[in-house]
């Protein structure tokens, strides 16, 4: 955890442990960047208003480092949680924020979250280097009966599932951020960016369901999704 605060942390820390999560403290970027060096960590808290070099900096220099730490799960921690700040911290590299006075069963669920889905996309990403495959799996779309296929897996869309889909397939590949995904559908400019995850998450889990261990929406953290093998019906 990197916040200037000297007081927060230590109150927080036996509160995690209760839930099982081990707190290290860092009260400066200098210190947290010497600690990612040392150790590896499940995931980071990082205050967005520190002196000696603010939140989204500390982010914007963990992303771009090329280190193995890079892909660290961050939740912010932030008194400033309106709708700018919440797009700019998502497509900055946050991958989720909790507002201060923090609750702590929040902040432990939302840790655990974002943690998950690193460990998924991992292990989606291993299974689609080694699957074999004569033919490559492409994804098809059916507006008519609001359906997607993908291989011989079948899944029902809901219309803004649909409308999400297709804008990624447009893209032929190339990586679009959730404001663009909104914009692309026409949806409105003040809509929760996170609602673009909840959607793809959706979309994710039903073909999981069917059975689908490979996964055809990428991921490219802190910039926003991609469909690989995508191919208009």
């Amino acid at each position: 955890m990197l916040d200037d605060d000297d007081e927060l942390g230590p109150l927080m820390k036996p509160m995690l442990e209760k839930y099982g999560m081990d707190l290290t403290l860092a009260f400066a970027p200098s210190q947290a960047f010497a600690l990612l060096e040392e150790e590896s960590f499940d995931a980071m808290l990082l205050d967005m208003m520190l002196p000696e070099l603010d939140g989204m900096s500390v982010c914007r220099s963990i992303r771009s480092s090329g280190k193995p730490y890079a892909d660290i799960p961050i939740v912010a921690l932030t008194a400033r949680a309106d709708l700018t700040d919440r797009i700019v911290a998502l497509e900055g590299g946050i991958d989720d924020f909790v507002a201060k006075p923090v609750e702590m069963r929040e902040l432990v669920a939302r840790i655990g979250a974002v943690v998950r889905r690193l460990r998924e996309d991992a292990q989606d990403e291993v299974a689609s280097q080694t699957a074999v495959s004569a033919e490559p799996a492409v994804l098809h779309l059916s507006p008519a009966q609001m359906s997607a296929v993908f291989g011989p897996f079948t899944v029902n869309l809901t219309e803004l599932e649909m409308r999400i889909l297709r804008c990624l397939q447009d893209a032929q590949g190339n990586t679009l951020s959730r404001a663009e995904i909104l914009d692309r559908i026409g949806h409105h400019t003040q809509s929760d960016p996170a609602m673009v995850d909840t959607i793809i998450y959706r979309v994710r889990h039903k073909f999981r369901e069917q059975g689908l261990k490979t996964d055809f929406i990428k991921t490219l953290r802190g910039q926003g999704y991609s469909i690989k093998a995508a191919q208009a019906s």
